[in-house]
């Protein structure tokens, strides 16, 4: 069973069959995984209510610029928990990105929250031209939420 809770000093818990597995520092914006084997990767939702009161599942993608050191890195970031029929075909470059955010092509992550962390080494990798592109396209999509930070403490 899944439970979390808040405590006054604003860090959140999440616990699995009453294991802690997570705790995040809300006013400090960082977080800690303290049980990797007790999550799946249906773990990462984010579950939110839409403006007709339905209830939504968005997945988590998640995308550490710090920890990547070319634009394959990235891309296999982006692409590395969606399920196979929808990446095999993803070209990993920005054609192909452009295409899966605007025409529902390879590579489309569906309705979803994105958090890109580490933006100053990802400019350095793409440039600043195309960084300032992917980050525009999803600013644009109206399917998915952009969480965009610096660097990650």
């Amino acid at each position: 069973m899944l439970r979390k809770e808040i405590k006054d000093d604003n860090e959140l818990y999440l616990y699995f069959n009453d294991k802690l597995i997570y705790k995040r520092w809300l006013n400090q914006g960082y977080s800690k995984v303290f049980d990797r084997f007790a999550c799946g990767k249906d773990t990462f939702m984010s579950i939110t209510k839409d403006e007709n009161g339905n209830i939504k599942h968005l997945r988590k993608i998640f995308i550490r610029g710090e920890f990547c050191d070319s634009k394959l890195d990235f891309w296999n970031k982006y692409v590395e928990d969606m399920e196979f029929s929808v990446k095999k075909d993803f070209g990993k470059n920005l054609d192909a990105f452009n295409d899966a955010i605007t025409a529902k092509g390879p590579g489309y992550p569906g309705d979803c929250i994105i958090e890109i962390t580490g933006t100053e080494k990802l400019e350095k990798i793409f440039g600043k031209k195309d960084f300032n592109f992917i980050i525009e396209l999803l600013k644009e999509a109206e399917f998915v939420k952009l969480i965009v930070k610096k660097s990650e403490v």
